[in-house]
């Protein structure tokens, strides 16, 4: 498809459309649904306008009729476009959602039929359009969709097996189904708005496999030949590629399942800006599709056809081939965007109209919005749309730019169009990478040069395996064997790119809209150097925008020096920030880690810490070694720099704890114990006082673990912060007689996820600030085997006058004082 070089914005109706129609999306979002009567509405005025605008022109030869006509148009799309997303949402939740909210921990028996491919990591997930929900011996015919994972408990010793799932089959589910969680944590993950975007109201969770039932003779014809294409090329792939990662690889790039791609692999894709290789996208389809529809026509022409009988033989073939890998792929956004394009392209040259590569994007939105319009807000849909519009308006102009002596030669011709193209995708995707990761790699207009050939190659031989290894092993053989090296190649390309060129990039911790829209223009400003008139527009408006994102943040910057305690939601366990009026932070324990879903700091801090550009830790504090609060040290220790590591002194025989005083040895991070009476400064006027444990545990009849806990008290002007751990009753007796009212607090946190065992009458007493309303904050999982927080316990310290806060409920704690006052952060 060739780029156009003479961009005229209002030659592509399309784009104009599309862009219509986003808007009317964004204006349902921002309304907060429940406008369908409106958008309804304004698609009769926008008809009536039209009208009108029609009727004026018949009766003067001059008139704004033009223009009225556009604008009608203009006004159709927008409301065309919100009335599509209101409709989407009310048939996404439908009558599933509210089942869920009255009877959240009650087990459902769930029908319904399997409507994606199943991933299979750390268990099998997969989505399921429900038809019908039980409980007891009643069904309720019910609509919506549920995101199911199956995962044995970790604590079972001896888990029932699931039957195999595959996309199409009808399932009968048996467990708790809840509405899907929300953003628990300042810059994590909001689970919930990314199902919903996906049309997912809810989450269920199968831990046994006789809770499962499956019947796959209730596939149709083309789910069964998706899935066993699917087993297929998987088969193929287990067969002849010989290295875990190759495979692995090669299944993300024919199948889109990216499952078996390691973390460290995926960030140092992401480091590097070639993450685009292992999503499946236009780079693919024209392999599959391009290539196919090239070699199809001396093919067919050697029967002797016409032209027209060629051009539309191949023109059908490829695109259905096309549609099967844009099923077999899970129809990601990018292989939509490229298949559409495709398609366009394939029926211009078979209908001899020209086809605008502007004017086939704008179609490609318009179907990815009308099919699924919430798709506006996915990172996916917003990079596929910015890289190809940049590479089709700004690699021209670059290109333009270098020197012909540069390009005499063949083979730096290719080097260098390839480094204009990635350099005009940085361009385009540049903001959508900031708003969403806070980060763009410009290594990769280094790193695309091998990394391209090798990815391209790499597939290409993945397709002959793929094609000749049923009837000719020897063949699969060698060109497995050949794919694997390839990817070998791309993971090299990956991770000597990470290692040297890893810090090549823009860092934008906090996003400013305004900065975003700067570079937005700039890109704008690029395409149409050819224009001065609009050229110059653009750059004075880029400009002004610069200028008020730098007025925009110095008013932000307003207000004195705060402490902020934060309270992170790491499910059963603990992990508390605190960060100094200097920008200083301790973080004190790092939450849990199991086997099925690794270390929950991984989810939590880090995420919160990298959104703000914080690649070190001055102290980290381990209160003692349980599982719950040492689970996310070796992590942090592996992303982050830490200046040293207080603890207990108690040690443990167990695998996490080995773990950890290996990587503290390797990384040379000074770790060191603290007893009663240390005290520490963590920047300016934060001291920190150590109240636990005692020098000699056994003379205050404290033994175990929990006992022996790190004790902290923060004094920040006239703020106390108390952490005790997870003291219990012999350890707060000892405190309460060591420090009696010196223990009370602005901040507390509830001592051992508020067990029975602990939070006894006179330490609560001495705990809670009587004068200044204590905010106690229980650090606990939602749901958890222990039932925690006690009932009991939580109606002592309320009882007290505690204002009790829970992570179970609301998620993230965050806490900040300016010395005087103590309020809570809305993040």
């Amino acid at each position: 498809m060739r780029p156009d070089s003479s961009i005229q914005w209002s030659a592509y109706p399309a784009l104009l459309l599309a862009g219509a129609f986003a808007t009317g999306v964004l204006g349902e979002e921002m309304l907060a649904g429940g406008r369908l009567a409106l958008w309804g509405a304004g698609v009769g005025v926008g008809i009536v306008v039209f009208g009108l605008s029609w009727w004026w022109e018949r009766r003067r030869l001059v008139s704004l009729a033009p223009l009225g006509r556009i604008g009608a148009v203009i006004l159709v799309g927008v409301c065309v476009g919100g009335a599509r997303h209101a409709l989407y949402e009310d048939a996404a939740f439908g009558a599933l959602e509210p089942v869920a909210k009255r009877t959240p921990d009650a087990p459902l028996s769930v029908v319904g039929v399997v409507a994606d491919a199943p991933e299979r990591s750390g268990g099998t997930r997969f989505t399921v359009t429900v038809d019908s929900v039980g409980a007891h011996s009643t069904t309720t015919p019910v609509d919506g969709r549920v995101r199911v994972t199956l995962r044995p408990p970790p604590w079972t010793d001896d888990p029932v097996s699931f039957p195999p799932v595959h996309q199409g089959d009808r399932v009968r589910l048996r467990g708790a189904v809840r509405p899907a969680p929300g953003q628990r944590n300042p810059g994590g993950f909001d689970y919930a708005a990314y199902l919903a975007r996906r049309g997912v109201c809810c989450v269920m969770y199968v831990g046994d496999g006789q809770n499962v039932t499956v019947d796959p003779a209730a596939r149709g014809p083309f789910s069964d030949l998706v899935v066993g294409v699917r087993r297929y090329v998987r088969g193929q792939i287990g067969r002849f590629v010989p290295s875990e990662d190759g495979r692995a690889v090669l299944r993300a790039l024919l199948l889109g399942d990216r499952s078996g791609i390691s973390d460290g692999q995926r960030a140092r894709f992401a480091r590097t800006g070639l993450m685009h290789l292992l999503a499946v996208s236009g780079l693919h389809v024209f392999l599959v599709g391009m290539v196919l529809y090239t070699l199809l026509r001396p093919l067919l022409m050697r029967f002797r056809l016409g032209w027209r009988a060629v051009e539309g033989g191949r023109a059908v073939f490829t695109v259905v081939v096309l549609g099967l890998y844009m099923a077999i792929t899970g129809a990601r956004p990018s292989v939509v965007r490229a298949v559409i394009m495709a398609a366009l392209f394939i029926g211009g040259i078979l209908f001899q109209r020209s086809s605008h590569p502007l004017n086939t994007l704008g179609v490609a939105a318009i179907v990815l919005l009308a099919l699924r319009p919430p798709a506006l807000f996915d990172a996916g849909f917003q990079l596929s749309m910015g890289a190809v519009a940049a590479i089709v308006t700004i690699h021209p102009r670059l290109m333009a730019w270098v020197p012909d002596r540069w390009t005499s030669w063949s083979p730096a011709e290719w080097a260098v169009s390839v480094t204009s193209a990635s350099a005009a995708a940085t361009i385009g995707t540049g903001p959508v990478l900031l708003w969403h990761f806070g980060w763009v790699s410009v290594g990769g207009l280094v790193l695309n040069v091998p990394g391209i050939p090798c990815t391209g190659l790499a597939l290409s031989a993945a397709l002959g395996m793929v094609a000749v290894g049923g009837p000719w092993p020897g063949m699969g053989a060698a060109f497995g064997s050949t794919a694997d090296l390839l990817v070998r190649g791309l993971l090299l390309t990956s991770r000597w790119g990470a290692e040297w060129l890893g810090w090549a990039g823009l860092q934008m911790p906090r996003p400013v809209p305004w900065v975003l829209a700067a570079m937005v223009a700039g890109g704008v400003a690029l395409a149409q150097w050819p224009r001065p008139r609009h050229r110059w527009r653009c750059l004075v408006c880029s400009l002004l925008l610069l200028v008020g994102g730098v007025w925009t943040t110095i008013l932000d910057r307003g207000g004195g020096p705060t402490l902020d305690v934060l309270f992170f939601d790491v499910g059963q366990g603990d992990a508390v920030l605190v960060t100094t009026p200097r920008g200083n932070r301790m973080l004190v324990d790092t939450g849990p880690r199991s086997p099925g879903t690794g270390a929950a700091l991984s989810r939590s801090v880090l995420p919160y810490l990298e959104a703000r550009g914080v690649r070190r830790l001055e102290t980290v504090v381990i209160t003692h070694p349980d599982e719950d609060h040492l689970g996310g040290l070796p992590s942090l220790l592996r992303e982050m720099s830490v200046g040293r590591v207080l603890h207990s002194g108690y040690r443990v025989e167990t695998d996490l704890y080995q773990e950890s005083r290996r990587l503290l040895r390797r990384t040379n991070t000074v770790g060191r114990s603290v007893e009663r009476g240390d005290v520490f400064s963590i920047g300016g006027s934060v001291r920190v006082h150590v109240l636990g444990p005692p020098s000699k545990p056994r003379q205050h009849d404290i033994d175990g673990e929990n006992g022996r806990s790190v004790v902290l008290h923060l004094t920040y002007g006239e703020t106390d912060v108390l952490l005790p751990g997870d003291v219990e009753s012999a350890a707060e007796q000892s405190l309460v007689r060591a420090y009696g009212d010196q223990l009370d607090a602005r901040v507390a946190k509830v001592p051992h996820h508020g067990s029975a065992t602990s939070s006894t009458p006179r330490f609560v007493d001495h705990a809670v600030d009587e004068e200044t309303k204590t905010t106690a904050v229980v650090s606990v999982g939602r749901s958890n085997q222990f039932g925690m927080p006690s009932p009991e316990v939580v109606s002592r310290w309320a009882s007290r006058g505690a204002q009790i806060r829970s992570t179970a409920q609301g998620g993230a704690v965050w806490l900040r004082s300016n010395g005087d006052r103590v309020w809570s952060v809305r993040w």
